[in-house]
């Protein structure tokens, strides 16, 4: 069953950059801001929009940027709707009214789409209030992820990296991997082994070559998922 037509008499409301970017380094504010989300944050949207929205929240923020690669059937698999409500739920939520996610590529039937989260609420209006929601357009950015980010290594920083985690004793390598463990279960993620790898080699990095990462990569640990434009 397809869900009613988004409501117009809205309110939406950017969220701060600040928040933003704390919530990359801190799963307390990463927290904050799906409560904020969830505490009325979404009313003039419909559930099944809502619930597209939040798993597309969760796909970037906890990876520390605002462009999703995902395809409409593992959003139907994450979300428990259907096909075809999943794909009515993204055209409402990239309506020029609505404007909370930017389609930067749709892909295909076997082809990840591209969704780029626009950090606002859409309320229902409280108060008297007149909308105050304007159509944007936002400049897509370059995937900062973690593996982009590996990807972008040197062919010999890359193979520094690979040999420092190789010469990591078992105890320290049990470290790094328990440390990224933690922190994908505080942010409720579940990875598969090649992402988790990824991940393990970034704490590696952070641990073992972070002067020179930084030196020669002065953008390595910084994250910023919001746009600018």
């Amino acid at each position: 069953m397809i869900d009613p037509p988004s409501p117009t008499d809205v309110q939406s409301e950017p969220l701060s950059l600040e928040e933003l970017r704390a919530a990359c380094d801190s799963p307390l504010q990463y927290i904050a801001i799906l409560h904020r989300y969830l505490d009325e944050g979404l009313t003039g949207l419909p559930v099944s929009a809502q619930r597209v929205f939040l798993q597309l929240v969760r796909e970037a923020l906890a990876r520390g940027r605002d462009r999703v690669r995902i395809t409409i059937r593992t959003l139907t698999e994450k979300t428990g709707l259907s096909k075809e409500t999943v794909s009515h739920a993204l055209r409402q939520l990239s309506s020029p009214s609505v404007d909370l996610v930017n389609v930067v590529d749709a892909g295909g039937a076997h082809t990840p789409g591209q969704y780029q989260v626009r950090w606002y609420t859409y309320q229902k209006r409280m108060f008297g209030k007149r909308p105050q929601r304007s159509r944007m357009k936002v400049r897509s950015l370059i995937d900062n992820s973690i593996e982009n980010r590996l990807l972008s290594l040197s062919v010999d920083d890359r193979a520094l990296l690979e040999q420092a985690y190789l010469a990591l004793q078992p105890n320290e390598r049990g470290d790094v991997e328990d440390t990224v463990t933690a922190n994908l279960r505080t942010l409720g993620m579940v990875v598969t082994k090649d992402a988790f790898h990824q991940y393990v080699l970034y704490e590696t990095m952070r641990r073992t070559m972070y002067h020179h990462i930084r030196r020669h990569y002065p953008n390595m640990f910084s994250f910023d998922p919001v746009s600018k434009s």
